[in-house]
């Protein structure tokens, strides 16, 4: 997805990003950024179109550090509101990816340029009121209609593995293409800031979440739970354990085998009512997890 206009079908798009990010204000009230954009006249949240190649989460939380002063962590995913902008050679088609967002330095500095004159901190009641963009409003109603994130887990398969090892299946490495995997995922993993990483007992697992172990430098502990033959024995016993890392508060990133992954997001959208048609995950695909207390609120395929 590329923040370039495009021209294939009958009408061309932009693809954008940004971000809801709240804290718990003083006055014991939940306080979101609202930013000033002198050249149109209105407070909006935080946004921006997408770079060539970028994904969408990458360029959400650029474009909400570049324009409030603040480094962000993502919690999830809240809605995409799409809209019409007219133009001479054919109206475009704008849709933009949210997702809620946290910091630990709310009081970041902040400068003013051209396109954005002043950052706030506003209540819900108060953002109602100044942001008057269809857009803006849908993404706060998706917000105030959810229990607060309290924890992320990011559920991960392991990326591709070389076919061509002739050595104990549990020590079979990554390939080439599966260490470049894994180095993606880690660039969006650690948007997350996890402090805790686990994996499944297989060399692959471990090589997988390796890299976001070491860019976010918290300690990767193994755990047989994400094996497949332990979750073959007890099915339950992982999305237990996944929710005894929501407990915990923050957020953790775990490599299981992918039939574990696959089983675990089935079984706890099932038991907390979440709807997901589709949970097969490819090698080196993940999952975020996004729970209030230890209860799933939210699934998104990364």
């Amino acid at each position: 997805m590329s923040g370039t206009a495009s021209t294939s079908g009958a009408r061309r798009h932009v693809a954008a990003a940004g971000g809801l990010l709240w804290r718990n204000g003083e006055r014991g009230l939940v306080e979101l950024v609202a930013v000033w954009r002198p050249q149109v006249g209105n407070w909006s949240l935080p946004k921006g179109k997408l770079d060539p190649g970028e994904h969408p989460l990458t360029a959400a939380c650029r474009e909400v550090e570049e324009e409030t002063g603040i480094p962000v962590i993502p919690q999830m995913w809240l809605c995409r509101p799409s809209y019409v902008l007219p133009n001479p050679a054919g109206d475009v088609l704008k849709w933009v990816d949210y997702w809620s967002m946290r910091t630990e330095k709310p009081e970041a500095g902040f400068t003013a340029d051209e396109e954005i004159g002043e950052r706030r901190w506003l209540t819900l009641s108060e953002a109602r009121a100044a942001l008057t963009r269809p857009r803006d409003q849908e993404v706060l109603k998706a917000f105030a209609s959810l229990p607060a994130v309290t924890a992320t887990v990011i559920l991960a398969a392991p990326a591709e593995v070389e076919a061509s090892w002739d050595g104990p299946e549990v020590t079979r490495p990554l390939s080439d293409r599966g260490r470049d995997q894994a180095v993606r995922l880690a660039a969006l993993t650690s948007l997350y800031q996890p402090d805790r990483a686990y994996s499944a007992t297989g060399r692959a697992s471990v090589q997988t979440v390796e890299p976001v172990a070491h860019a976010v430098r918290c300690t990767l502990s193994g755990d047989s739970t994400f094996d497949a033959e332990a979750h073959g024995r007890n099915p339950l016993r992982t999305g237990v354990q996944v929710r005894e890392l929501a407990g915990g508060g923050g957020a953790a990133i775990v490599c299981a085998e992918p039939e574990v992954v696959c089983d675990t997001v089935a079984i706890l959208a099932d038991e907390d009512g979440l709807e997901v048609p589709d949970v097969s995950t490819r090698a080196g695909e993940a999952w975020v997890l996004s729970l209030s207390g230890q209860r799933l609120i939210g699934l998104e395929r990364l």
